[in-house]
């Protein structure tokens, strides 16, 4: 599937990087497109089965963090306002100082939006007060590889070297909350 189609659940719209029903339990070592080497991939069936919200599909979510694209619509997040909406904290990162390290894709604001009015997972995280909301102004992304162990946990096979999923590392950014979020003004 290319990036661009929103698919929906009943009314529901889905993140492109959520994984679905119909591709669990089919993890395994195969070269990336959108890193260009051996990772951990899913089976690609999206759409197909019922969506399972907060547990990303690996192929897709390196593709929207490598490629800097919405976690909803994959539409470019280039000249938008970025929202990293995650549970990651700041942590010190050597001579970079302060940084947030996240699995989970940004979205544009206004697309962060229809996330916080629709995803489960999200709603969960805002009643218990674990979700942060930040808009982002520098970020890099990372993809780093396994220990043969890990592969082995998840494939059955031991390879040493493979990618798992990609990370965004905050550089820059403002803490906001679901109040800043919910204005239309400046997306």
């Amino acid at each position: 599937m290319t990036p661009g189609n929103l698919l929906h659940y009943g009314t529901m719209p889905v993140p492109f990087a959520a994984l679905w029903s119909a591709e669990q339990g089919g993890i395994h070592v195969a070269r990336c497109p959108h890193i260009d080497h051996l990772a951990l991939c899913d089976v690609d069936r999206r759409g197909e089965g019922k969506p399972i919200f907060g547990k990303p599909h690996m192929g897709r979510q390196r593709q929207l963090i490598v490629n800097d694209l919405c976690d909803l619509c994959a539409k470019p997040l280039k000249a938008r306002t970025k929202v990293s909406l995650s549970h990651a904290r700041e942590v010190v990162s050597g001579g970079a100082g302060m940084t947030v390290m996240q699995v989970e894709p940004m979205v544009h604001k206004d697309c962060a939006r229809t996330c916080v009015e629709h995803c489960p997972s999200l709603k969960h995280d805002i009643r218990n007060g674990t979700l942060f909301v930040r808009q982002v102004l520098k970020h890099r992304h990372q993809v780093a590889l396994l220990a043969a162990a890990a592969v082995e946990e998840f494939t059955g096979e031991r390879r040493e070297g493979c990618a798992g999923h990609a990370k965004i590392e905050l550089l820059r950014w403002k803490n906001r909350d679901l109040n800043w979020l919910m204005e239309r003004r400046h997306d």
